[in-house]
């Protein structure tokens, strides 16, 4: 509980999944298709089809008790006759409700096929009915009840507002897009906060005119942005170079009268087959969070690793209102 009192939230924020299912084999094709709607959506869900390969050698009965007890924020629970008979789905149910026991809101999310009872489940307790419930009604419906968090370095599965920023449309290429956005979120990951907030600056701030080899800005500009001397400035920016980036001073002044820092981001994975420069594609990452948040959360989304805004099903609305947009960039010239 939180000092006020009422549920602490946070710890749901930090668990594995946002939601998990629990069902009997014969209602697979049914739950199959809530798992392809939600995950479609941005939910982490566990599934068991999308976790074979971390499933495969585990000893199930205590990695099954650890996923419905502690790795969830949610957990739905598919309830029909064949989810009662069922020993791996009783298993389930039990690890779940030991988790409901000692938390203080609504873990356990039931839905019925049927009105099968099950031991230790209340009749007074809320549930979804079935019967005239497509799959895609009740992933949103799921959706809506457990809300969508932040999420720390996400790239949606889909980009698709990317891709059409990027004015992209063969596949080949929003291949290529997608790995150039996975490994910049990859490189996130590794970052201190100064780095990544001087990455941040440069290219919600900079100049775009010599894209996609660089962006630039005046060194003067980002040291009042950074609160850094300039020199500070450009150390931090080349050590990270292991992770793709260069970093380059231009001895002709700036239109302002200063030294230009010009930053570019590389990929360099060895599996990696399409084009090496991907600073054009991170330009247009930041600046598709900038058309949907104002400069401060823009900045956050940066700093955490949060780009659902890159996909029309994952983007959500900025939670706070009035704060101004960034309409352009802080051009200084």
């Amino acid at each position: 509980m939180g000092p006020d009192g009422l549920p602490d939230m946070s710890r749901k924020r930090n668990r594995e999944y946002d939601i998990c299912l629990s069902f009997a084999a014969e209602d697979r094709r049914y739950v199959s298709a809530v798992a392809s709607h939600l995950r479609a959506n941005g939910i982490r869900t566990f599934y068991d089809k999308y976790e074979q390969v971390a499933l495969w050698g585990k000893d199930l009965y205590q990695h099954l008790d650890d996923v419905y007890r502690n790795a969830a924020n949610y957990c739905v629970l598919f309830i029909s006759k064949f989810y009662a008979k069922r020993l791996w789905t009783n298993h389930e149910r039990r690890s779940a409700q030991a988790r409901a026991f000692s938390e203080h809101y609504e873990y356990i999310l039931p839905v019925r096929f049927d009105k099968t009872p099950l031991p230790g489940l209340l009749p007074t307790v809320g549930y979804i009915e079935l019967k005239q419930l497509s799959p895609k009604q009740l992933s949103q419906l799921i959706t809506k009840k457990i809300g969508i968090a932040s999420r720390p370095y996400y790239l949606p599965p889909v980009p698709d507002r990317l891709f059409a920023r990027l004015k992209l449309n063969t596949a080949l290429a929003q291949h290529h897009a997608f790995q150039q956005a996975e490994e910049f979120v990859d490189a996130l990951r590794r970052m201190s906060d100064l780095e990544k907030k001087l990455v941040a600056y440069i290219f919600i701030h900079g100049c775009p005119a010599d894209l996609p080899a660089n962006i630039h800005i005046s060194a003067d500009l980002l040291r009042r942005i950074a609160g850094l001397p300039p020199a500070s400035c450009v150390r931090e920016l080349e050590r990270l170079s292991s992770l793709g980036f260069t970093t380059k001073v231009s001895t002709r002044k700036h239109n302002s009268g200063d030294p230009t820092i010009k930053l570019s981001f590389h990929v360099g994975r060895v599996s990696y087959n399409g084009p090496d420069d991907a600073t054009g594609t991170i330009d247009e990452m930041v600046h598709c969070l900038s058309e949907e948040y104002c400069t401060e959360c823009t900045l956050k989304a940066i700093l955490s690793g949060d780009f659902s805004v890159l996909g029309q099903a994952t983007r959500k609305p900025e939670k706070h209102s009035g704060a101004p947009k960034l309409r352009g960039r802080t051009l200084d010239h």
